[in-house]
């Protein structure tokens, strides 16, 4: 598994680089997508972990030439991760108490 970043680098890719690429492929499969200037935005948020909405994983997928998996892009719905959650909101929880601590101690 690679992140979005680590595959887009790996095609020798700029940002710009890989938005125009995308953006030829959503033309080329007359898939409407963002401005280049949005879909750069975009990109750097994937890039730092925000799940893309389709059509953009389809293209993603396309563009890197890897399965959503294999680009670290998890597409289970939300109920299917419900387990998660409690675990999450502990860790959210400790993160805050650590951050409020380095706070205080300002």
């Amino acid at each position: 598994m690679v992140t979005l970043r680590e595959a887009r680098r790996d095609k020798g890719w700029s940002q710009t680089a890989a938005v125009s690429r995308l953006r030829a492929l959503a033309e080329a499969g007359r898939v409407e997508v963002a401005s280049a200037a949005s879909l750069k935005t975009q990109l750097s948020r994937w890039e730092n972990g925000t799940v893309p909405e389709e059509p953009y994983r389809t293209l993603l997928a396309e563009l890197y030439e890897r399965d959503l998996a294999d680009l670290g892009i998890d597409v289970t719905p939300h109920w299917e991760r419900s387990h998660e959650i409690p675990g999450l909101l502990v860790e959210i929880r400790d993160e805050l108490r650590a951050i409020r601590a380095l706070l205080a101690d300002r």
